[in-house]
């Protein structure tokens, strides 16, 4: 009797005890992720210095090329203002010419009404004394040394105009092969620079990326491991619970013994007291086990409901189309409104590369009108700007093209027409946007933009 009671005493506890865990969520699966996002903003980064080391050798090339085109244009403002000056002396000497072709026709006339001859032998006969002849001798030799003079400084002086026009034009063409280099050499900068600053911006939006990534892992790892932590203290609870109900069934059973030991000895209810105690002891048995088969199922129950639930949130995140990317439609060329852009930056000054919109070199101006007012692109300097349409003649040119100065493929300067031989620019350093007229400063060609 004693045996099969610590019998069912053993099974009762250890029925009690054994209580099924909920499975440990790794976080090691994330390490490797986050390993290989190490990795790869590690190369990232590598290319990001070498991308940046680039961009500023870039910029060092463009601040030298920067000082010297500061240089050109000194030199250009200099070579204007020596072309002012031939100007100038040409102005004058034709103006000495003038007076001089006056008065030499003054002297013929004199020559005429007194009667005297330039010839000295007709002088001599045609005296009525000696003092006459001498008189008309001496006169026509004054007359033909001051005419000699007169024609000896007139051609010099025509050979001096027809010199300092050559050497005008000369200096015209310098200024304008110099206005050709600066435009070559900042077109190739700023092609450059923006090359060099989209790779920049290209590795730094990667490596944003990946870190956004990492970020992800880590924040998962952080999670999985929390939770780990909490299925682990959920655990040392159920050992802690298992085992103080052990204990008092421990107990329990140890006074139901006891009970039935006392019995024993008893002759008249041994039989019926003994039979008594093993009934209770197997419901009490049947009963736990029915209790941890039960929470077993509903355990497993909520398990499944758990991972039913993951995979129906990662059907509706797989289903979640990418929003479509709508290209704007592109607008069409308004001369009205390019001129009226145009015209709202009368006065702004001249500065070499200036892109607006406050300053303004020549190119630099038309493409921030036609990107205001038309919405295109027609290059960064003169030459791509050449390419923005269908090169017309100046006879065709309308209000709104655009008008270029030098040969297709090396112009050095750029307008906007205003129709007929009127055209609005970004001039030269020293000056401001204005309007200008062929008449003064006349293109060699345009282009319409398509």
């Amino acid at each position: 009797m004693k045996k099969r009671l610590l019998t069912m005493l053993l099974v009762s506890t250890m029925a009690c005890g054994s209580l099924a865990l909920p499975s440990t969520i790794h976080a090691d699966e994330f390490d490797q992720k986050i390993e290989n996002s190490n990795k790869k903003i590690k190369e990232l980064s590598d290319k990001a210095a070498t991308a940046e080391a680039e961009l500023a050798a870039v910029r060092e090339n463009i601040a030298a090329i920067r000082e010297k085109a500061e240089k050109l244009q000194k030199e250009q403002a200099t070579l204007g203002k020596e072309v002012s000056d031939l100007n100038k002396e040409v102005s004058d000497l034709n103006d000495k010419i003038e007076k001089r072709d006056e008065r030499l026709k003054e002297q013929a006339r004199a020559v005429q009404t007194g009667g005297m001859s330039s010839g000295y032998l007709e002088a001599v006969l045609s005296a009525d004394n000696l003092s006459d002849a001498i008189t008309r001798v001496a006169a026509s030799a004054k007359l033909v040394s001051a005419s000699n003079t007169l024609l000896k400084e007139q051609e010099e002086d025509k050979q001096a105009v027809e010199d300092k026009k050559a050497e005008t034009e000369d200096k015209l063409k310098e200024i304008q092969a110099v206005a050709s280099d600066l435009e070559a050499q900042k077109g190739q900068l700023v092609d450059q620079e923006l090359q060099q600053t989209v790779l920049v911006n290209t590795i730094a939006a990667e490596k944003s990326t990946e870190e956004g990534k990492k970020a992800e892992y880590v924040a998962q790892k952080e999670e999985a491991e929390r939770q780990r932590a909490e299925q682990a203290r959920l655990a040392r609870e159920a050992e802690e619970r298992a085992a103080a109900e052990a204990a008092a069934a421990a107990r329990e059973a140890a006074k139901v013994v006891e009970t039935q030991v006392s019995t024993v000895n008893s002759e008249e209810a041994s039989e019926t007291t003994t039979s008594s105690s093993e009934s209770q002891s197997l419901v009490t048995n049947n009963n736990d086990s029915s209790t941890t088969n039960s929470n077993s199922s509903t355990e497993e129950s909520q398990n499944s409901q758990v991972e039913s639930n993951d995979n129906t949130e990662s059907t509706v995140d797989s289903n979640t189309e990418a929003p479509e990317v709508v290209t704007p439609p592109s607008s069409s060329i308004n001369a009205s409104a390019i001129l009226a852009e145009a015209a709202k930056h009368i006065g702004k000054p001249y500065v070499w590369g200036g892109k607006g919109p406050d300053v303004f070199d020549c190119s630099g101006f038309t493409a921030y009108v036609f990107r205001k007012a038309a919405g295109r692109e027609i290059g960064g300097w003169t030459v791509p700007q050449e390419s923005a349409g269908t090169v017309i003649p100046l006879s065709q040119a309308q209000a709104g093209d655009l008008l270029f100065w030098g040969p297709q493929g090396a112009t050095h300067h750029v307008a906007i027409s205003t129709g007929g031989t009127g055209y609005i620019h970004a001039p030269q350093p020293g000056e401001s946007i204005k309007y200008g007229s062929f008449q003064y400063y006349s293109p060699d060609f345009a282009v319409r933009v398509r």
